[in-house]
């Protein structure tokens, strides 16, 4: 479903909490998943597993909600990173995608 963005193994994506408008590579939307990873093991994953399927990383900030921020040809891609609840896995992770608008509408001149 989600083409060239791997989630982290065991991982469960929330489906009442998560909008997916299309499939494969020309998704967008918004993903909450529940991980069994440590926050800093889930961004560690990503950190190291994006770039592989061919994202670029733009910023990293790590704190108590940790966001990175990644970019491909066609799409941006934040990921939010927290700690999960007690009574569910070890983080939280929210993926937000949009698309790149690569032909921009031109100025109107004043």
């Amino acid at each position: 479903m989600l083409g060239d963005m791997p989630l982290p193994k065991d991982a469960r994506i929330v489906n009442e909490n998560s909008l997916v408008l299309g499939e494969g590579e020309a998704w967008v939307g918004r993903l909450e998943i529940l991980c069994p990873y440590t926050t800093s093991d889930s961004i560690a994953f990503f950190l190291e597993r994006y770039p592989q399927a061919g994202w670029t990383l733009l910023s990293a900030s790590k704190s108590k909600n940790s966001i990175l921020v990644f970019t491909n040809a066609k799409k941006s891609a934040t990921v939010e990173v927290t700690e999960g609840s007690a009574l569910s896995m070890a983080s939280k992770i929210t993926i937000t995608v949009s698309p790149i608008n690569t032909n921009p509408a031109p100025q109107k001149k004043k």
